[in-house]
């Protein structure tokens, strides 16, 4: 069954997340713009950090990380660069810090990430994961992202990390309407919420023949609803 209608309330909040990233890439858009080339340096997206704290204040408790990942050689002073920042435990914005050299033991190349690489190639947005998110919080996450466009160029993506432990209290609620053991999971199999606490998230289950969201706008079009099995107890 389609989750859009049975999860309305997270889809208008993922909604707003995502309004609130076109509005990032647009700022990246303009910085181009006003640049020789269109080649900003690192420096040149400092006037992007208003917008990203306003969206990890504005959205507080349900994203945790937010921020503009840019194209390969986009930047003339970095080959690759995540403008990116968390909410530390204190509150407040922090600034993530990666390896992003090919060289490096533990190089990030986030290039091959789905949240990157799908929105560049379907030109759409994209709500990936679960995963766990070794690269900031070692916690499972679904990242949603959007491609940046200028004309025909790609620039990057705008992005927003959401922990799956602060969906499961949104979720959780519907999913225990139900009187069988349902699991919620992505297109994968990969379950992100279940009212049965044999199915944890990140385990897979079977996905079958079950239909995403026949909603093509939807930010939950590719996560399914999936009646699910128990393990039986041996008796004594």
């Amino acid at each position: 069954m389609s989750v859009t209608p049975l999860l309305a309330p997270l889809v208008g909040e993922l909604e707003e997340v995502f309004g609130a990233l076109d509005g990032l890439a647009a700022g990246l858009r303009e910085v181009c713009a006003g640049l020789p080339g269109g080649h900003p340096g690192r420096d040149d997206l400092v006037p992007l950090r208003p917008i990203i704290f306003d969206i990890l204040q504005a959205h507080r408790g349900l994203v945790a990380g937010a921020g503009i990942v840019t194209a390969p050689d986009l930047l003339r002073d970095a080959p690759r660069w995540l403008e990116w920042w968390f909410t530390n435990a204190a509150g407040s914005p922090e600034v993530l810090r990666i390896n992003l050299d090919p060289a490096a033991p533990d190089f990030f190349d986030y290039t091959t990430a789905d949240w990157y690489a799908t929105p560049l190639s379907s030109l759409a947005r994209r709500v990936a994961g679960p995963y766990v998110d070794y690269a900031c919080t070692n916690e499972y996450a679904v990242t949603l992202s959007t491609p940046v466009r200028d004309g025909t160029g790609l620039l990057g993506v705008a992005a927003a990390d959401v922990l799956v432990s602060s969906l499961e209290p949104r979720v959780l609620p519907a999913l225990r309407g139900f009187d069988r053991p349902v699991a919620l999971a992505n297109a994968d199999g990969r379950v992100i919420a279940s009212n049965s606490p044999y199915w944890a998230p990140g385990m897979r289950v079977p996905v079958g023949d079950e239909v995403a969201s026949p909603d093509p706008e939807s930010p939950l079009r590719s996560w399914v609803l999936v009646e699910v099995d128990e393990p039986v107890l041996a008796a004594g």
